[in-house]
């Protein structure tokens, strides 16, 4: 448990963002540990990439004739679409402006107006919980450098996407659906983007100073609609819907799990009382470079920046992928589409979890919300709770605590207010049967 303070440092620092699409309110506590080592990060940003719509007229003469996809989207080729049926042929001719659209089955016409140059402006949030271990540097320098690292990745993969492509998400970002939802899934490979973050901010941790300690790390990119959940430890991200049902959407990383102890065993390493090398409790986090560094190749050049794929393309193969390091950096990777009945998601270190199971949290939040209590009241009675809670015998409870609760209300008039009002209708509905609000 380490050491501890004979009594807990209970002041709170609790925050409430609030933005159109979603709100958040932010609690942490050192509680009875000497240091807060937990950290955290909260990013609101746009991107935006303009490009040249590959429909447009790009040559001398007043039209020019391109072929649509099922979706609608000119793909620049001269030639018709037929449907999954085979009785939809849509033939879309670019001229003054519009794109004159042809059903050959119906003789139907309908004109889209497009720009020459087009603009996909997307509003992203990232979320991140990092509980540190062993001292404070690892979990700041994550929480720093994360979010402008996965910031810049996205926006550089869709850079590189063809104007094609780049039109195909231009149209599907401007409704949220299961169709679109999909497109925006093919053209964008999050899992690899969000992997590639978590190596390249381990890998310039490595390079900096006061580089000796460790630290978990949930990350949650929301990109229109998506929830893309990254997790290395056993911090945790859960979203409510209605009725309280509870989904998880992070994997604790336990060294005593058997994938994870068949990779420990293949590094050198072993497992004993459920620790590595009896120290370490986790098998995934930032830093901890002692777990790192155990196959002398991997002290001669530390390449952990660079996934599995790209160190068989190099001639030194002979390097400990870094996702075969005894403790590893690689997330897991959960995408959810958020849907009408996602309530809210509940972002924690251990010290919370310790303390509460996911659907008794769940529970513990949709009460108080539905006798009309704020998120950063809730957030501050789970932070009383859970250090009220703590044990000597159980060991809960001592801990430093972090938590976001992220109110959904992207598709509910008023924003955070009106999802006030929504949440606590829809609760008690649930409870007594509609009582006619």
């Amino acid at each position: 448990m380490g050491q501890l303070l004979s009594q807990p440092i209970t002041e709170k620092n609790i925050t409430l963002v609030q933005h159109d699409h979603i709100s958040h309110s932010i609690g942490e506590m050192q509680g009875y540990r000497l240091n807060m080592e937990d950290a955290y990060c909260d990013l609101n940003d746009t991107i935006s990439i303009s490009f040249r719509n590959p429909c447009s007229n790009t040559g001398n003469s007043n039209s020019n004739t391109s072929r649509l996809d099922q979706s609608g989207i000119g793909s620049g080729s001269d030639s018709s679409t037929t449907g999954q049926d085979g009785d939809m042929k849509l033939e879309s001719t670019v001229s003054n402006g519009h794109s004159t659209v042809t059903n050959s089955s119906q003789g139907q016409q309908r004109k889209i107006p497009f720009e020459q140059n087009v603009t996909i402006s997307v509003k992203i949030n990232i979320y991140g919980v990092f509980d540190g271990h062993g001292g404070t540097s690892t979990s700041r320098y994550v929480s720093v450098h994360l979010p402008t690292i996965l910031r810049r990745k996205l926006s550089r993969a869709i850079a590189k996407l063809s104007d094609t492509d780049k039109l195909k998400l231009s149209e599907a970002l401007k409704q949220s659906n299961s169709t679109n939802d999909n497109v925006i899934l093919s053209l964008i490979n999050f899992p690899k983007i969000l992997k590639d973050t978590f190596f390249k901010v381990d890998s310039m941790f490595y390079r900096a100073p006061n580089n000796n300690s460790g630290s978990t790390a949930v990350v949650v990119l929301f990109f229109q609609g998506l929830l893309i959940v990254a997790n290395s430890g056993d911090s945790r991200c859960i979203i409510s819907s209605s009725k309280a049902a509870t989904k998880q959407l992070s994997f604790d990383h336990k060294p005593k799990n058997l994938g994870e102890l068949m990779r420990i065993h293949s590094d050198g390493g072993y497992v004993s009382s459920d620790r590595v090398n009896s120290i370490l409790a986790l098998s995934r986090a930032f830093g901890d470079f002692n777990f790192k560094m155990h196959n002398n190749n991997n002290n001669s050049n530390f390449r952990i920046a660079q996934s599995q794929s790209s160190l068989l393309k190099k001639s030194h193969i002979e390097l400990t992928p870094p996702e075969e390091y005894q403790v590893t950096v690689e997330p897991d990777i959960i995408t959810h589409k958020i849907n009408a009945t996602d309530e809210f998601l509940v972002i924690a270190c251990d010290g919370i979890w310790d303390c509460y199971k996911p659907h008794d949290l769940v529970n513990v939040i949709r009460h108080e919300l539905s006798i009309g209590k704020k998120l950063p009241e809730i957030n501050e009675l789970i932070l009383d709770n859970c250090i009220s809670m703590a044990n000597t015998i159980t060991g809960i409870g001592f801990d430093n605590m972090t938590l976001i609760i992220v109110a959904l209300h992207e598709n509910i008039h008023g924003g955070l207010n009106g999802w006030y009002n929504h949440v606590k209708n829809k609760i008690l509905d649930e409870k007594f049967g509609k009582l006619g609000h």
